[in-house]
């Protein structure tokens, strides 16, 4: 998993989070999360706000938008908001209240292509 930050249960936090390691969150935060890996709110956690993460795994409660690659709501996780996301993932007993849109990845674009101009064979 690598280097982690951990908001522990009895924390209250409020303000905004950049980071490239992974999030752990089993306390409170209320504010924005910008992160380049993973979001994780624990059983215990509550998040309100926007999340901007690699991947975010709900398995407490988070009020507010997302846009992140992957999202999973495990059993008894709980996301009231908006989800931007290219895949989302609702375990059994997990709960989603809200709006989700798909978020295209860089693969599934469609390209337009130009057509080249073709050499005539005019000749002068």
């Amino acid at each position: 998993m690598g280097p982690a930050t951990i908001i522990a249960q009895g924390t209250k936090l409020k303000g905004e989070i950049n980071t490239d390691c992974h999030l752990h969150i089993d306390g409170e935060f209320e504010g924005n999360i910008n992160s380049k890996n993973t979001v994780m709110i624990g059983k215990s956690g509550f998040v309100t706000g926007e999340i901007y993460a690699q991947k975010l795994i709900v398995s407490g409660k988070f009020n507010g938008t997302t846009e992140s690659e992957v999202v999973e709501i495990l059993p008894l996780g709980y996301i009231d908001g908006k989800i931007i996301t290219s895949e989302l993932v609702i375990e059994r007993k997990g709960i989603f209240m809200g709006e989700s849109k798909t978020k295209q990845s860089s693969t599934d674009k469609i390209h337009k292509t130009t057509p080249i101009n073709k050499p005539t064979n005019d000749t002068i």
